[in-house]
């Protein structure tokens, strides 16, 4: 009987733990994506390093680390996903163009992605959120009648 107490319980957790988790990773990007597209400064940063690797479904992915110095701020190290063409232009002139939030400039970016991926994330994680709170509601009904 402990057992299925505890499964219950675990099923829970797990729905609550990756549902918040979800939420929170879809929305700190969509929410940083809104902030570069209502102001942002644009600088041009030098590749140090970029790099491709295949991924198990025949795509590859690559990264560029990029050295970009926002205006009235220290130089910054970064590590971006980027597209094919920016990684093109990363290999041949050594610059890219990086969009940084002038009051975070931590907060930037070379290649803007479509922002449904993440949207979709919070979507998602927000379906396990209200999972775990049907089954959290199940289980301590179901418990009353015991």
């Amino acid at each position: 009987m402990w057992q299925q107490h505890f499964k219950v319980i675990l099923i829970i957790i797990f729905l609550f733990g990756v549902g918040i988790g979800l939420t929170i990773f879809g929305w700190k990007h969509v929410h940083d994506a809104q902030r570069l597209e209502k102001s942002s400064a644009v600088t041009e940063g030098r590749v140090i390093s970029s790099s491709t690797e295949r991924l198990s479904r025949g795509g590859q992915s690559s990264t560029a680390v990029v050295e970009y110095v926002p205006s009235n701020h220290p130089a910054i190290t970064k590590k971006f996903y980027i597209d094919s063409d920016d990684y093109q232009t990363a290999q041949s002139t050594g610059k890219l163009k990086v969009t940084y939030l002038p009051e975070d400039p931590q907060v930037s970016i070379v290649t803007d992605f479509a922002i449904l991926p993440f949207q979709i994330l919070i979507g998602l994680g927000s379906l396990m959120i209200l999972a775990g709170l049907f089954c959290l509601i199940h289980a301590l009904l179901n418990r009353a009648k015991v």
